[in-house]
């Protein structure tokens, strides 16, 4: 298992994931015989992983925009910074 920031974070999600799923299961065995309980347990455990998905996906993007400023930056280390806005 990589141990980078990045990668902890994500084996972090899945590993959410994996608990909701664990959470979820006892109650939806037992609630089938009520339907609105069933569908709050079921509603809940599938916005909870939505809601993880959605944080992953953003710190993917952020991880990208600093990774392309990082980039940009280690090619152009003899530019003055007003070089760079066009002044």
């Amino acid at each position: 298992m990589k141990t980078d920031a990045h990668s902890l974070k994500g084996h972090g999600y899945l590993i959410s994931i994996l608990s909701v799923f664990l959470l979820a299961y006892p109650p939806l065995k037992s609630a089938k015989a009520d339907p609105i309980v069933l569908a709050c347990v079921a509603a809940g455990a599938i916005l909870s992983i939505l809601g993880m998905a959605l944080r992953w996906i953003a710190d993917r993007k952020t991880q990208r925009k600093i990774d392309r400023a990082r980039d940009e930056a280690e090619r152009a280390p003899d530019r003055p910074a007003g070089a760079a806005a066009g002044h």
